[in-house]
């Protein structure tokens, strides 16, 4: 109940050059995968050298994976379960983790879903495997926020989100990369001459207590 006043006495606060993504959960198929990186297809189009992140499930435990675009490329096949062509990425995704704790935990994956073995690499060997399905590519909407509170905040994309669905988000606060798990609350679509976009509501459901922190003291500086 504390934090309940607390976050209804900070106010709302209508800001500036503030952004951040959230990270909506796009299809891929893999292509093949190694212990240092990831072949796959995906209507999303990734942008070369940039980071994303993936979540993998590996019988009880779920894996992030974080990596880079290495190479890709445009093409076009029929869609599952029709005949409508579609254009599709195939992308060539190295691993930056797996020189870690998570790199047991990702070659239990490989065990549990390799099909074949299709070259020898240096560094290990590449699989086709099965189980798409296990792997989710974690794709960044960018937004601007338009207002911020310790609890929530007001933001416009160009993308829709679905109402009462919690969603990962990164928040970049001045020189922090700030990471929430926030709540649409409510959606608004706004026509203009120039685009579509959408003001959104967000309900901050959970955050770590120096991301919380970092909000606090920039609403500091603006009252």
């Amino acid at each position: 109940m504390e934090q309940e006043r607390e976050n209804r006495k900070s106010g709302r606060y209508v800001v500036d050059g503030i952004s951040g993504n959230v990270l909506n959960i796009a299809d891929l198929d893999i292509l093949n995968i190694s212990i240092d990186g990831i072949a796959i297809e995906t209507p999303k189009r990734l942008e070369l050298n940039r980071e994303y992140t993936f979540k993998i499930q590996s019988q009880d435990d779920i894996l992030h994976l974080k990596g880079r675009v290495v190479w890709a490329m445009l093409f076009s096949r029929e869609a599952k379960n029709s005949e409508k062509i579609i254009p599709v990425y195939r992308v060539g995704i190295h691993l930056s983790e797996t020189l870690s704790e998570k790199a047991n935990l990702l070659l239990n994956f490989i065990e549990e879903h390799k099909i074949n073995a299709l070259d020898q690499r240096l560094v290990g060997m590449r699989f086709q495997i099965t189980g798409s399905d296990d792997i989710k590519l974690e794709y960044p909407y960018g937004y601007k926020v338009k207002k911020l509170s310790l609890s929530g905040m007001l933001i416009r994309m160009d993308h829709t989100l679905d109402l009462n669905v919690t969603y990962p988000i990164e928040l970049f606060l001045q020189d922090r990369h700030l990471h929430i798990e926030g709540k649409v609350v409510n959606c608004e679509k706004i026509d203009s001459e120039k685009d579509l976009s959408y003001d959104i509501g967000i309900e901050f459901v959970m955050m770590p207590d120096e991301d919380s922190d970092a909000i606090r003291d920039f609403l500091q500086t603006l009252k």
